[in-house]
């Protein structure tokens, strides 16, 4: 497989996740989520695809609180360290308190 730089940033999302207490490692819905990020949605069976919406989608897929825009995979960890959902462009604004 060739190395994919998105996906292991990607994968290391769902490791944060895990240490945040948001998702549990070695759960059904880790292996779901690690399925979704190898190989798509088209991927999931009906019934992964419920475990994935309900379990992963919500801590996974989170919106800017300013922009509405989704926030990145690079910044989703920043945004739950600091506890402010913000994507990258407002994260930064955020620090230098504009």
């Amino acid at each position: 497989m060739d190395y994919d730089p998105d996906l292991n940033n990607s994968l290391e999302v769902l490791d944060f996740l895990v240490d945040y207490g948001l998702l549990e490692q070695n759960s059904p819905a880790y292996g779901i989520a690690q399925l979704y990020l190898y190989k798509g949605e088209s991927s999931l069976s009906k019934k992964q695809k419920a475990i994935f919406t309900t379990y992963v989608a919500p801590f996974l897929f989170k919106k800017c609180d300013r922009c509405d825009q989704g926030i990145e995979f690079l910044a989703l960890a920043n945004a739950y360290s600091e506890g402010v959902m913000l994507c990258s462009y407002h994260m930064h604004k955020h620090h230098k308190d504009e």
